[in-house]
């Protein structure tokens, strides 16, 4: 018994140090596209939105964005459309996709400019962009 115990731990803690490698290097990837994406925030994406920077936590890659109220008032009114538009903004961009395909999670939180109150997260993976793709 314990020579099956101990064959069993030998087949298993390869997979299991390799999806553990899998997970660091795709953790420290997203540091770095966080790192890197925040260069200059907060930076206005357009009139209605504030882009204050990402954050990782574990596989999430956060996209923090503060909005107008005005601009609040409509995606909440409208939360299909957003989810629509980020996910077609999501999918075409090669470089999301990759990050999705090695299991990245990306993340929008939208808040309301000056009070933060939450508006809005929507949250994407692989299979948010098949979805899409086969549309």
């Amino acid at each position: 018994m314990l020579r099956l115990t101990a064959l069993a731990l030998c087949l298993v803690l390869p997979a299991a140090q390799a999806a553990s490698m899998k997970d660091y290097e795709l953790t420290q990837t997203l540091e770095k596209v966080a790192k890197e994406s925040s260069e200059g925030t907060p930076r206005a994406i357009n009139e209605d939105i504030l882009d204050q920077g990402y954050t990782v936590q574990g596989k999430q890659l956060i996209n923090h964005l503060s909005v107008r109220a005005s601009h609040a008032e409509k995606m909440r009114a409208n939360p299909g459309s957003v989810r629509s538009q980020l996910g077609d903004s999501v999918c075409k961009n090669t470089g999301y996709r990759q990050l999705l395909a090695q299991g990245a999670v990306l993340t929008y939180e939208f808040t309301e400019y000056h009070t933060n109150n939450p508006v809005a997260i929507e949250r994407f993976d692989a299979g948010s962009c098949h979805i899409k793709l086969q549309k």
